[in-house]
């Protein structure tokens, strides 16, 4: 199966209407300087089928900061589970704030904290 890529657009309206789970593979550092608000946090280290959120009857959604390492989660996860309904953010989350949705961001000061990643149950 190849890793369908969707755009920012499509993306909101799936998250606006509860159709899909977005997973992070950034690197902590970099989901804590800004997020998609929602989003779930494994980074692509760390990225396996057993670790994902539950997504039953949604669709899963791949962010990074410009697609490429999305790619590539979808790739290792597609490989590890060829039935997932997977789709890679093209463009990433540069694509998303191009689009004009917002992000969350960290103030240096907070002690805010990036959503704790997936562990294996």
């Amino acid at each position: 199966m190849t890793v369908k890529n969707i755009n920012a657009k499509t993306l909101q309206e799936w998250l606006d209407k509860k159709e899909a789970v977005l997973v992070d593979v950034r690197e902590p550092s970099e989901y804590s300087a800004k997020n998609i608000n929602g989003s779930v946090l494994i980074p692509l280290g760390s990225i396996s089928c057993e670790v994902l959120p539950d997504c039953l009857d949604k669709k899963l959604v791949i962010n990074c900061h410009a697609g490429k390492r999305g790619g590539l989660a979808c790739e290792k996860l597609l490989a590890q589970n060829p039935g997932l309904q997977i789709y890679n953010l093209e463009g990433g989350i540069s694509a998303w704030e191009e689009q004009g949705f917002k992000v969350q961001t960290s103030d240096k000061d907070s002690s805010a904290k990036p959503n704790e990643f997936c562990s294996i149950k």
